[in-house]
């Protein structure tokens, strides 16, 4: 059977036409080189060195068979180089779910940076709600899911650093002058807060401070997307509580006001299923 050595041997050896220069260049005995020949030889049916006393030369066999080797040679140098960076996670892919408060800063500036690290790599990016993701997650549609979810058993997660929750007012409402907000102040508000679907924790979350501060809210308005929160809260129809980073979404008629309840932070999760991840999945995670 033919292997890679003997490609290689059979290269040296038509490049120098010399046996014992051929054999101190790939340091190897000559009586081993001679049988690596002749072996390769055998295996193909043909003669591709003539030797003519000491001489050597290509026979027409051996001229085509060394194009043909060399090429060999170096696709499989370029397999190997290959193999290595993805074991590297440096080629590959990686998919990635997000919500849309990640989508506003994390998502632009994680996947810049990865990029410039690893520019061989193609990101997948898709958009989606918190269910969306976990069925994705659990298809295998994506590899990796940043969102607001309760935790699972079924994968693993990590909590990304939280960030302040603000509360998004009307220009006009009463409190709108005040530059600190008491959520107990909120109790007869209409309040606007993300569908379990898309953001499980994060209505949770936003829900328990609200208990915490005394009250349960008397009226509850479900949105799907921040643009239409601040839509809503922009013609007055409630009041919103919101992560800092959405803030920069405002609009006019909007005020962002800060709270004074204390641990008012929420934070996204980081997903994926259990078990092996490949290298560029883990250095996407690790970068996040």
């Amino acid at each position: 059977m033919i292997e890679n050595r003997h490609l290689r041997y059979f290269t040296v050896l038509a490049r120098t036409l010399h046996m014992t220069r051929a054999a101190e260049q790939l340091y190897l005995a000559q009586p081993a080189l001679t049988q690596n020949i002749q072996q390769l030889e055998e295996e193909l049916g043909t003669t591709l060195i003539q030797r003519t006393g000491r001489k050597l030369s290509l026979t027409a066999a051996g001229e085509v068979f060394l194009q043909e080797a060399e090429n060999s040679l170096q696709q499989f140098e370029l397999a190997k180089l290959a193999a290595q960076r993805a074991g590297r996670g440096e080629l590959g892919h990686v998919s990635v779910g997000f919500n849309s408060t990640a989508g506003i800063q994390l998502i632009p500036e994680v996947v810049t940076v990865f990029k410039n690290r690893y520019p061989d790599v193609n990101i997948r990016m898709r958009e989606m709600g918190m269910d969306a993701q976990l069925g994705a997650l659990r298809s295998g549609q994506i590899d990796v899911a940043i969102t607001y979810a309760l935790p699972d058993e079924e994968f693993c997660a990590r909590q990304l650093p939280p960030e302040q929750l603000l509360l998004a007012l009307n220009a006009g409402h009463p409190l709108a002058d005040r530059e600190v907000i008491s959520l107990s102040e909120l109790t007869d508000e209409l309040l606007i807060v993300p569908a379990m679907y898309v953001a499980a924790s994060l209505s949770n979350a936003m829900l328990a401070l609200c208990k915490n501060a005394g009250f349960e809210p008397r009226n509850i308005q479900e949105v799907t997307t921040w643009p239409a929160a601040l839509g809503l809260v922009a013609f007055g129809y409630g009041v919103l509580l919101i992560p800092a980073t959405v803030s920069i979404l405002a609009r006019p008629g909007v005020v962002m006001k800060k709270l004074a309840d204390a641990h008012s932070e929420i934070g996204l999760s980081l997903l994926w299923k259990r078990g092996d991840i490949s290298p560029v999945v883990g250095n996407f995670m690790a970068l996040i």
